[in-house]
């Protein structure tokens, strides 16, 4: 009977310390988020995408169009708000945080980032990834008329394919 109840004892316990390391867990991943300024930089981040596809509908719809640019304009707006969500995405933020991290390294994270250092880097990142982007759309500007070319030969070759299996048939 002792033997059960220092099992039972121990069980308790260790589910009990298993559930405080994870509040702490939680604890430090949201310190980590607010730290790092996430939500300005997903904020940041969601004003880019807007402006990218204010740019396209641009490009798109006839300027002479002003009722379509609008509706689609509201549209996109109203995809955007409800797809890239902060509320959402801290949610998964704080399960990837506290998968991939340790509890020390979680608050070691939110030491730095409440540093000098960190907030200065943290304050420049935004500008480092929208030069990023800017970057990375450049290159694809580059890239996509050779991947363009590629993918018409592969389908030419294909239907080439296709069509000599098809002849090939009783």
């Amino acid at each position: 009977m002792k033997k059960m109840l220092t099992v039972l004892l121990l069980s308790f316990l260790s589910v009990t310390a298993q559930a405080s390391e994870q509040a702490d867990k939680t604890a430090a991943a949201k310190e980590v988020l607010e730290s790092s300024n996430a939500k300005a930089i997903f904020s940041e981040a969601r004003r880019q995408i807007e402006g990218m596809t204010d740019q396209a509908l641009t490009q798109t719809i006839p300027a002479d169009n002003k009722a379509m640019m609008e509706r689609y304009t509201s549209r996109v707006q109203t995809i955007l708000e409800e797809g890239l969500d902060w509320g959402a995405m801290e949610e998964q933020m704080l399960a990837i945080y506290q998968r991939t991290f340790s509890l020390q390294e979680l608050r070691d994270m939110a030491e730095f980032y409440q540093s000098e250092s960190g907030r200065a880097i943290m304050k420049k990142m935004p500008q480092v990834m929208a030069e990023s982007v800017q970057i990375s759309q450049r290159q694809m500007q580059h890239v996509m008329p050779s991947l363009q070319q590629m993918f018409s030969d592969m389908e030419a070759e294909l239907a080439q394919a296709g069509a000599q299996k098809d002849a090939q048939k009783p």
